[in-house]
């Protein structure tokens, strides 16, 4: 009896083709990346949440030594790893704790653009 694919996470399926375009197998992406197998694997298929930043950069390092670097697809990657975890990107949440000192601004500006966009979907 053949074994059954298992689902990929969002996030999973988002790796797993950013490994077969680096052109590597996913043995040896998670070997050079540093991520114990069944961790990999869980989070491919979402049964854990991505990894943290760091971990996240050092993937992301993996794969730029075979693909162009790109700021897009990083933030995609970051992107993905959040709405997996339900969580605000690493990077902004960083940004937005080491600068307090903007934090009114910052939420002016996001009610305005909010209240813009609902203006937008209103028939």
């Amino acid at each position: 009896m053949a074994r059954e694919r298992k689902k990929k996470s969002e996030f999973g399926e988002y790796l797993a083709q950013l490994i077969k375009d680096a052109g590597m197998t996913q043995f040896d992406f998670y070997n050079e990346a540093e991520i114990a197998r069944p961790h990999f694997y869980d989070m491919l298929s979402g049964r854990t949440n991505p990894p943290p930043r760091e971990t996240l950069n050092r993937m992301m390092d993996v794969l730029e030594k075979r693909l162009p670097s790109d700021e897009k697809r990083r933030t995609e990657f970051i992107n993905r790893a959040a709405i997996s975890r339900g969580e605000i990107p690493c990077d902004i949440s960083e940004m937005i704790i080491e600068h307090p000192e903007c934090w009114d601004n910052l939420r002016t500006t996001l009610q305005t653009m909010l209240d813009q966009a609902n203006k937008e979907n209103r028939p």
